[in-house]
């Protein structure tokens, strides 16, 4: 953690020694400076966070960089983001966009506070993340912090991302530059650039075409789903926000709302819905134990064909019907074909024990044979068509302009140690796991019991060789179990 360094009492003694040294030689000045960058440097590698010797000097050189503060050297401006406010102590803290040092002011009811329009404003109504100008006495006590007007601020924002390698941040299609001592927070805590989700909406701050600032205004939640082995490989709906297939232990990244969960099996026989409500970094389960596929019943059908010899199909499959035909309550398709008549093609419903089925087929007409196999060649072109689809997407892929570069490649995902990881919505084992390597964004989840559940997006790119990833341990959580709202 960089410290963070204070402005105190100590800097009008400094400040009053600065006055004193202007008036002598150039000699002895060199040597104050370097006598205090010596007691700046031996107090860099305190352990302490909080930097008590060479905080003063700092905040001098600061000083002297500014034309306002050499005006009056018994003030200090800086612009930052606001990273901390403790209405008891009456403290803040700023992380100085200029030098991407953080700085620990006090403030006081006599503080001037104004908004970017302003409109005198109390710290209740200071932001996190937001960009101010501050400037502070000789004492350290924060004079004024007005809403810095260099700055501008774009909110709810959702698709953010950025790249903390290349330094580089995407708004709207727009790429800016991320700034190295950039500030992420979600509430009061700081977090790490890759907790954000893609579907978070987030508030951005900067200067320029620089981002200085990323805060958490709406996150995200996780939906546990249990007893749904009824619905195994069909679809569940959250909301309109996403699609999923249903398999075991899934663990669903939603962001924050109350939402319709619709769940359906394969055949969709059977669906069910409830409504949920996600709330920020909270364990959400919704049971469907309740509902069950209910025993298959089946119906008798005796089917009469004219002409007699005419072949059957069922569903798409061949059934001979000398006998009465066992099928379940439900919908069917019939086809039947046969030589010299028009192919025969009905949607029926069998809804009763015993029910019998009389069909006539039409003679074609001897000039015009083709019409004999007219249904039947639109159901097959239809499976052609499906099965073109399925080979254009993937000749597409093949035939394409970026070759896939991850095949045969893994991504190690080395702890948080223990914990159950979710890639992707899916479960993939515990951690540490392996996984096959494809470009694009893997999202990780992690759970384990009595820990707080976290997700990190990460960009996985179209190169070769393995990767590894490997997490904080999961904080303490008190769990928080939450079902159906209606």
């Amino acid at each position: 953690m960089k410290p963070v360094y204070i402005i105190k009492e100590y800097m009008g003694k400094f400040i009053n020694r600065s006055k004193e040294a202007c008036r002598m030689a150039g000699a002895i000045i060199l040597a104050v400076v370097m006598s205090f960058s010596l007691i700046a440097c031996s107090s860099g590698k305190s352990s302490s966070n909080i930097i008590k010797g060479g905080d003063i000097l700092p905040i001098a050189s600061k000083a002297s960089e500014s034309g306002e503060a050499a005006a009056n050297p018994d003030e200090i401006s800086i612009t930052g983001v606001l990273t901390y406010i403790d209405g008891t102590s009456q403290k803040m803290h700023y992380m100085d966009v200029q030098s991407g040092n953080e700085y620990e002011v006090s403030y006081s009811g006599g503080t001037d506070i104004k908004s970017r329009y302003d409109s005198v404003i109390t710290t209740a109504r200071l932001s996190l993340g937001t960009i101010y100008d501050v400037t502070c006495n000789r004492d350290g006590w924060a004079k004024s912090i007005h809403e810095s007007d260099k700055a501008w601020k774009i909110s709810q924002i959702t698709g953010f991302s950025a790249d903390e390698r290349e330094r580089t941040a995407v708004i709207s299609s727009r790429t800016y530059k991320y700034a190295r001592s950039a500030v992420v927070m979600s509430g009061s805590e700081r977090i790490q650039l890759s907790e954000i989700m893609k579907q978070d909406a987030v508030t951005v701050c900067g200067i320029d075409s620089t981002v200085y600032s990323v805060s958490v205004d709406k996150g995200h939640g996780y939906l546990k789903l249990t007893g749904v082995d009824d619905f195994l490989g069909g679809y569940v709906d959250i909301g309109t926000q996403m699609v999923c297939v249903v398999e075991k232990d899934m663990l669903l990244t939603v962001p924050e709302g109350e939402y319709k969960v619709q769940i359906q099996n394969t055949n969709r026989s059977m669906s069910a819905g409830k409504t949920v409500r996600i709330e920020k970094d909270t364990d959400v389960t919704l049971d469907f134990s309740e509902y069950r596929t209910r025993a298959a019943q089946n119906g008798l059908v005796e089917f009469s064909v004219t002409p007699a010899g005419a072949v059957m199909y069922i569903d798409g499959t061949q059934v001979s019907y000398e006998q009465p035909v066992s099928l379940e309550y439900g919908r069917h398709t019939v086809v039947l074909r046969s030589n010299n008549y028009m192919a025969y093609e009905e949607v029926f419903y069998v809804t009763q024990s015993y029910e019998k089925k009389i069909i006539d087929m039409t003679i074609s007409k001897s000039s015009q044979p083709g019409k004999s196999t007219t249904k039947p060649s639109q159901t097959s072109a239809g499976n052609n068509n499906r099965s073109t689809a399925a080979s254009t997407s993937g000749n597409a892929i093949v035939n394409g302009t970026v070759k896939n570069l991850t095949e045969g490649y893994y991504v190690s995902i080395k702890g948080p140690q223990g914990a159950a990881v979710y890639v992707n919505n899916y479960y993939v084992g515990i951690a540490p796991v392996t996984v096959d390597k494809k470009a694009g964004t893997m999202v990780m989840t992690f759970t384990m019991v009595g820990k707080q559940t976290k997700s990190y997006s990460v960009e996985i790119a179209n190169s070769t060789g393995d990767v590894s990833y490997e997490f904080p341990a999961l904080p303490d959580s008190q769990p928080v179990s939450s079902v159906a709202v209606d």
